[in-house]
């Protein structure tokens, strides 16, 4: 597999990559949005007919990624207080080294520091509005109890929001942004280094898990199908064409109708999945063509890693 490396003759290197995945998820409670009397919410979006879907925050997703760079032993960027506040900085008084040469996640994932009045910031090479379910949210609880170990208070009844589903995840990646300094005009990481940092997000994004409520509702979050899509410019192209329906059949016609469309702005793309999690996977072989790899999800995960 060429990585970076379009067959188009016209193409520059690719620069840019998508990557849109989905997963499924089991009696899941993600990311609460807080409670309402006794009851635990998850965060929701309405859709357009009215019906709700579940949804996860691009920074529950980045705090599960660099959970995931800690446990293989990246040093993360110190969380400090800021130097000086202002009545307009209360509540977030908090920030990183903002050191994009030592690590990796004020690299990655950006930073923001407003201390004495100056504004010191990074927008993030790697982006991410975190997952939304494609099934409508269904109404699911599970009834829990908080017992008193005293016996001299009632024991109160309390309900957490779940939902069974599958959630599609997107990743934004500059390329090119990684390891370099806007406001210097220059790398300031060294090639080896920089691929090291691209692998570890790969390996983040491959094993993800995490967020809330783990401990009662363990799940996984890491992809069953994916697609990339290597570009030289920096745009969209397969955003929420990724779906499957309730036999777990991937809506192929709308994932070819948008890479025939950027076709002439697309260098690669790379399709994976697992052949028990899609069903029509014979389908999804036929729009392998010059641009467009596909393969078990297994040998996409091992050709990206060794590529880089």
């Amino acid at each position: 597999m060429q990585y970076l490396l379009p067959r188009k003759k016209n193409m520059n290197k690719i620069k840019f990559l998508e990557i849109a995945y989905l997963t499924k998820i089991e009696k899941a409670n993600l990311n609460a949005s807080g409670t309402e009397g006794n009851v635990t919410i998850l965060k929701k979006t309405e859709e357009i007919d009215g019906t709700q879907k579940v949804f996860v925050s691009g920074a529950s997703i980045k705090y599960a990624i660099k959970e995931y760079w800690k446990s293989i032993g990246w040093k993360l960027s110190p969380i400090k207080e800021k130097s000086s506040t202002t009545a307009e900085e209360i509540g977030r008084q908090i920030t990183t080294e903002c050191n994009l040469e030592k690590y990796i996640d004020d690299d990655l994932l950006g930073f923001m520091d407003t201390s004495g009045g100056k504004t010191k910031k990074r927008v993030a090479p790697v982006k991410t509005n975190g997952l939304i379910s494609v099934f409508p949210y269904k109404g699911d609880m599970n009834r829990g109890v908080r017992f008193d170990p005293t016996g001299k208070e009632q024991h109160s009844l309390y309900d957490i929001e779940i939902t069974t589903n599958v959630m599609r995840g997107n990743f934004a990646i500059e390329l090119d942004r990684i390891g370099y300094d806007d406001e210097k005009g220059k790398m300031i990481i060294k090639e080896d280094e920089k691929k090291k940092r691209i692998e570890a997000l790969f390996g983040a994004i491959f094993n993800l898990w995490g967020g809330g409520h783990q401990t009662n509702f363990l799940t996984k979050l890491s992809p069953e199908f994916m697609v990339i899509i290597g570009r030289n410019d920096k745009s969209l192209t397969v955003a929420d064409k990724l779906r499957v329906d309730e036999n777990y059949n991937l809506d192929v016609n709308a994932l070819k109708e948008v890479l025939d469309l950027y076709r002439d702005k697309i260098g690669k793309v790379w399709i994976g999945g697992l052949k028990g999690f899609v069903k029509n996977w014979p389908e999804i072989e036929k729009l392998k063509d010059e641009e467009i790899e596909v393969m078990e999800l297994s040998e996409l995960k091992e050709n990206l890693l060794k590529a880089i």
